[in-house]
């Protein structure tokens, strides 16, 4: 993975920018977060016992307002090294390593063309839909997206076309681009209709190399009511590959839904009650097609870790060959703000992860209950503890008896404890 030497260089100027008087207008905000784990392994098929660790992550923002209409973004974040890409993560022991996880410039024009307001935005960015669904902000895509954005608004309507190159080939001394490149298209529109936030999109993925391409069309509503103690979200779409002739057709479909209320009662300042479903479909081994739903960059994260769809990090979805049979998720939970300690938040929650056609009765994915506890110092400092117990569904398993300890075999339930400090500035 590279690493970004001059990165120094860049924290000290937008720093020096800040300070010193300058024609552009410059603002500087991040987060810095460190945690304390430790895992506490029972019944493990290699005998491990505990493991202690700590993670660190740090993340810069810069806008350099250049006149009423100009500006330039600029993000930088500590990164971990990953397999297949390198990761805007909470990062391990070892030197620390920094990217530029987005840097592009954008041009905003109020009543233009007719239009209440049209926003532009070309370089290194990323793109939400939704609820991260089909794509989501993620801490995981930093080297990807170099393209262009467009915004369109009038009245209670909006569109927006996203384009971008996620990967070029390059020459075999790396000094300039070859033909190919991955490329992916976004057209999303949204109105609001009686409180309700609507949404339709269609999306074009086109990696490198024959029959990997793919679309989805996809819709959602959101909305608060009862002046915001009331929320809910729901998002479905539909996938469809390309595949050669005489080959099984190969598509499927997801959905994601939400419902939370808030309210108060007796000592309790806050109480808010959720819940979260979502069910990326898999294969069907009695039909002749192949059921899947399989896009490339969602990103959401529901709880701990089993409850989370990512296609870097990979996560409980069927992505690169990994659990074809789809994957369901239930999150759960339910927080408690008391009238006398108004900076505590106590929280409950449960994930349940189950696949979404068990094809062979064997279900390898983990559920997940967990107690957090949060301090708030003031506006932008925050504490917090966590007691999280994976809960396995089997015991080890290893079907072909090759006795041979693997993520997928070796079966365990384990305790994790977890404290948190974030600081945003």
């Amino acid at each position: 993975m590279r690493t970004y030497k001059h990165v120094y260089f860049v924290i000290a100027l937008v720093i020096l920018c800040s300070v010193t008087p300058v024609q552009a207008q410059v603002t500087l905000d991040g987060e810095f977060r460190i945690r304390w784990y430790s895992d506490v392994y029972e019944c493990t098929r290699d005998a491990r016992d505990k493991e202690n660790y700590m993670r660190v992550f740090a993340r810069m923002h810069s806008l350099w307002k250049a006149s009423d209409i100009a500006s330039v973004n600029m993000e930088m974040a500590t990164v971990t090294e990953n397999p297949n890409s390198p990761t805007r993560n909470i990062s391990g022991t070892g030197v620390y390593k920094y990217a530029i996880t987005q840097l592009y410039a954008e041009l905003n024009k109020t009543d233009y063309w007719g239009l209440d307001a049209i926003r532009l935005r070309a370089g290194r960015q990323q793109f939400q839909i939704g609820n991260g669904l089909v794509m989501g902000e993620s801490n995981y895509y930093i080297d990807r997206f170099d393209g262009a954005r467009v915004d369109l608004a009038y009245d209670k309507f909006t569109l927006t076309g996203f384009g971008a190159i996620y990967g070029q080939n390059v020459s075999a001394s790396g000094l300039y681009p070859d033909p190919g490149s991955d490329q992916i298209y976004v057209v999303k529109a949204g109105a609001e209709v009686e409180k309700q936030e609507l949404m339709a999109y269609y999306l074009v993925d086109k990696p490198r190399g024959d029959y990997n391409d793919y679309y989805i069309l996809g819709g959602g509503v959101a909305s608060s009511l009862m002046k915001g103690h009331l929320e809910y979200f729901g998002e479905f779409a539909y996938q469809k590959f390309n595949t050669p002739d005489g080959a099984p057709k190969k598509h499927g479909i997801g959905y994601m839904a939400g419902v939370a209320y808030r309210f108060a009662w007796g000592p309790f300042k806050s109480i808010k009650v959720e819940t979260k479903y979502a069910a990326m479909q898999g294969d069907d081994s009695t039909t002749a097609d192949q059921e899947i739903f399989s896009p490339q960059f969602p990103n959401f994260f529901w709880g701990e870790r089993t409850g989370y769809a990512n296609g870097v990090a990979g996560g409980d979805y069927p992505y690169h060959q990994k659990n074809l049979e789809g994957c369901r998720i239930w999150y759960s939970r339910i927080y408690f703000v008391p009238k006398i300690a108004p900076k505590v938040r106590l929280q409950f929650q449960y994930t349940n992860v189950n696949e979404y056609k068990n094809n062979d009765g064997y279900n390898s994915m983990d559920d997940e209950l967990a107690v957090k506890l949060y301090y708030t110092f003031s506006s932008n400092v925050q504490a917090q503890f966590r007691y999280g117990r994976v809960l396995a569904k089997d015991s080890d398993y290893d079907p072909q008896k090759t006795n041979v300890v693997t993520s997928s075999k070796d079966r365990y339930d384990m305790n994790r404890y977890m404290f948190d400090l974030q600081i945003q500035f």
